[in-house]
């Protein structure tokens, strides 16, 4: 392989495709590089775009560690074991954050960037469903804002492709692959949050959200719109993601960081702690693999990037090409699977590699009823979780089951909305993308959910669970199945039990009744 010789481009090799020969000598700037899409994306880059200059990651000091500590941590995954040494000193770390003015950049870097930079992948965001209001606007909304003043500053500036969510706007039924009207904008909602005092704030935050379920989804169609009005003249796209989860394949398959969405329904259903959830079992799951996801914004900044040349061939007028194109990456228009489905290949792989950490025989009911699932709560979450916290306490230990169970009722309120409801989502530019990749390129950026094997997927994904987050080797996959078999009879005995009691006292009602008529 040649080596790159430091200020001069490096040689395109004969076999590149069209995606590498575009990142060929690029330098890439990645916001939320430390979450899990960034990493995957970082990864990605480094892998198969191997003539890419240099990938810049804003980040800032956490938990008492230094960028450059959590660069180094992120390197140590099983993740990057593919990664070369050399490779990483493409990574470089810049000290900012999307909270803050500025992005809360040096000077220095702040030059570094503008001169340097030909691609922004702007992924960074609050993804907590109940972050308070004026965190979500101060990194969701006001970021992009900084982000796309920083791109307008960049004269090397090829793409910018902003990562927001597929349900951006879940008030609607329809979502098509187009801009929306926003519950308000930037300027307005940034006063809002500036003006009135953080605890009133909190307050009146679900009068503020109207429609909207979440912080979340509400400041990201805000800063959709804020997208739209403040990228004239640059090459911007919006990638629309659906709830991204483990990898499918690459670098490896089932890696997974986090327990956002639906991983923590898994991580509760495979530990035996979540026994009932309100969800329609006949809706469509939501979910799309974090590594195809990635895919498809790598094609997406590479289209973005020849759009201007192609636009000006097709005689398009420039009002059309201000309008940055809208990708949605959802499973249900090409590959639906529904949540039975997605419970059932749980239930299927998860048993047979349950974790170590099972605190009961798995058993999740999916209940429609919002008044049953409260019941199935009172009797399966909260009343054993009182008993055994008791139980603790006579012996002089404490266990705090019921805290923990109150964080998981919060959970799945959260979660419910996404459970329960059915939306219709248009991909026809995210299809046309795809078609547009010629052979080599969809080999090396696969993201065409249509060929997606939900079985196969699931198989990694709950061994990815059980050994990349809950850190359970599969060596241990004996022991955790002896141990379920334990919580299995004890599940039936107790079934038994209750069937036994809710007899008697049925009989009981009845034989009252009937010698009262």
């Amino acid at each position: 392989m040649t080596e790159k010789v430091e200020g001069m481009p490096q040689p395109v090799e004969a076999e590149c495709s069209p995606i590498q020969q575009f990142y060929q000598d690029k330098c890439v700037l990645i916001t939320g590089g430390t979450g899990f899409l960034g990493k995957v994306l970082t990864e990605k880059l480094l892998r198969s775009c191997s003539g890419v200059s240099q990938i810049f990651l804003i980040a800032r000091p956490k938990k008492g560690k230094t960028i450059h500590e959590r660069i180094d941590d992120i390197f140590s995954d099983p993740l990057f074991a593919k990664i070369p040494a050399k490779a990483r000193l493409k990574v470089e770390a810049v000290e900012g954050d999307c909270a803050v003015p500025g992005l809360g950049l040096s000077d220095q870097d702040r030059c570094l960037l503008v001169s340097k930079v030909h691609i922004i992948i702007h992924a960074a965001a609050t993804v907590r469903f109940d972050e308070r209001l004026s965190m979500a606007v101060d990194i969701n909304v006001r970021g992009t804002r900084e982000m796309l003043d920083l791109a307008r500053e960049m004269p090397g500036l090829k793409a910018f492709v902003h990562v927001s969510t597929a349900f951006a706007n879940c008030h609607l039924q329809q979502i098509e692959e187009k801009f929306y009207p926003p519950p308000t904008s930037c300027e307005n909602l940034s006063q809002l949050t500036q003006c009135v005092q953080p605890d009133l704030l909190d307050q009146i935050t679900p009068q503020i959200l109207d429609k909207w379920p979440n912080t979340y989804v509400y400041t990201k169609s805000v800063a959709e719109d804020l997208v739209l009005r403040y990228s004239k003249g640059l090459p911007v796209a919006v990638f629309r993601p659906a709830v991204v989860v483990a990898t499918n394949s690459e670098p490896i398959p089932g890696w997974i960081d986090n327990l956002y969405g639906a991983t923590g329904v898994v991580v509760g259903c495979g530990t035996g702690v979540l026994r009932t959830l309100q969800c329609d079992s006949s809706v469509s799951a939501q979910i799309v693999p974090v590594d195809m996801s990635c895919n498809a914004i790598i094609a997406a900044t590479w289209h973005i990037a020849n759009r201007s040349n192609k636009d000006s061939n097709q005689n398009i007028s420039k009002e059309e090409q201000m309008v940055p194109p809208i990708f949605n990456y959802v499973p249900s228009a090409e590959k639906p699977i529904t949540w039975a489905d997605f419970m059932s290949l749980c239930c299927t792989h998860g048993l047979q590699v349950p974790p170590l950490q099972t605190m009961w025989y798995i058993c999740l009911t999916l209940h429609t009823s919002w008044f049953m699932n409260k019941l199935f709560v009172v009797l399966f979450h909260f009343l054993p979780a009182i008993i055994i916290d008791l139980i603790a306490m006579l012996f002089g230990k404490r266990t705090n089951l019921l805290k923990i169970y109150k964080k998981i009722n919060k959970f799945s309120e959260v979660i419910a909305y996404f459970g329960t409801r059915t939306w219709d989502f248009k991909n026809a530019n995210t299809q046309a993308l795809w078609h547009s990749l010629d052979d080599k390129d969809q080999q090396l950026f696969f993201f065409d959910m249509s060929q997606l094997d939900w079985n196969k997927y699931f198989y990694w994904y709950t061994r990815g669970v059980r050994q990349y987050l809950l850190k359970d080797d599969l060596s241990t996959v004996p022991q955790a199945q002896k141990r379920l078999r334990r919580f299995y009879w004890a599940h039936q005995g107790l079934k038994m039990i209750f069937a036994y009691f809710s007899i008697n006292i049925i009989w009981s009602v009845t034989s009252m009744l009937l010698k009262m008529t």
